[in-house]
């Protein structure tokens, strides 16, 4: 049967209205469910088989492709047969397929891995190193002492908040100064909207709340926390290429990620 291209991302578009408003997810959670089911589409295509009358071998045949030709790991499969189920789902009470071919699925397995994590005294270590302004890679920001330290005290802020409240990396970029609520000046706790758009409100413990504070006075509510100069957010990348550096010349060889932190603060 061939592939009606046309009805799927029609349905696709559809689907991802309906996560944006009548789900209210974000527009960057939307991004992801599009190129989820763009990959399935293109594999559909590929194999020659129908978008509305997939079963749950074909579900594991493209779970074992990602895995073997395309080098995913197994969480990232996962992540993307749960965008899968969802569609096929909605397409299901729209009576558009008969069932979810995901369901019944087997799921690839992922490897137990032991969290890392930075000890005490590695921690002190790394702040100690960030808040070192001989520190800051003169190569990117030639002599000009304003940009070296407004992008190391930027950094320091950012995983000091998140050694001391877990906050994810995309979470701590997010956002912005009338996300925090400040008491004469000290930073008590921060309104976070993490995943599946869900708010919560994180405490900050009162040593790092006063910094945190004072280092936010001179912001407008609505401006981005950690916007460079430019106004442009710092990106996820950028943030894991400045914290590699200051672990090196921390001296500490742990693979730690800005997401791995969150170990950190755990322990």
């Amino acid at each position: 049967m061939s592939f009606d291209r046309e009805l799927f991302d029609d349905a696709r578009k559809e689907f991802l209205s309906h996560l944006l408003y009548a789900k209210g997810h974000s527009k960057t959670t939307c991004y992801v469910y599009n190129s989820d089911l763009g990959i399935w589409r293109d594999w559909l295509i590929e194999a020659g088989k129908d978008w509305q009358a997939v079963q749950y071998p074909d579900v594991e045949q493209f779970a074992a492709w990602l895995m073997r030709e395309r080098g995913v790991k197994a969480h990232i499969v996962n992540r993307r047969l749960s965008a899968l189920s969802t569609f096929y789902k909605w397409l299901q009470r729209g009576g558009i397929v008969d069932t979810d071919p995901v369901a019944l699925a087997e799921k690839p397995k992922r490897p137990l891995r032991i969290p890392v994590w930075l000890e005490r005294e590695e921690q002190q270590r790394l702040e100690a190193t960030i808040k070192d302004r001989r520190n800051i890679p003169i190569n990117i920001f030639g002599n000009n002492q304003v940009r070296m330290t407004e992008t190391r005290r930027r950094y320091e802020m950012l995983f000091g908040l998140m050694l001391n409240s877990g906050l994810r990396i995309s979470e701590a970029l997010r956002l912005k100064a009338s996300d925090v609520r400040l008491v004469d000046g000290t930073a008590r706790s921060v309104r976070v909207i993490g995943k599946g758009d869900k708010e919560r409100l994180v405490p900050l413990p009162g040593a790092f709340g006063a910094v945190f504070g004072f280092w936010l006075k001179d912001r407008n509510r609505g401006e981005a926390i950690f916007a460079k100069a430019d106004g442009k957010p710092v990106s996820p990348q950028a943030a894991g290429a400045y914290l590699r550096l200051m672990l090196k010349k921390a001296g500490i060889e742990k693979k730690i990620s800005p997401h791995k932190l969150r170990h950190t603060y755990a322990t």
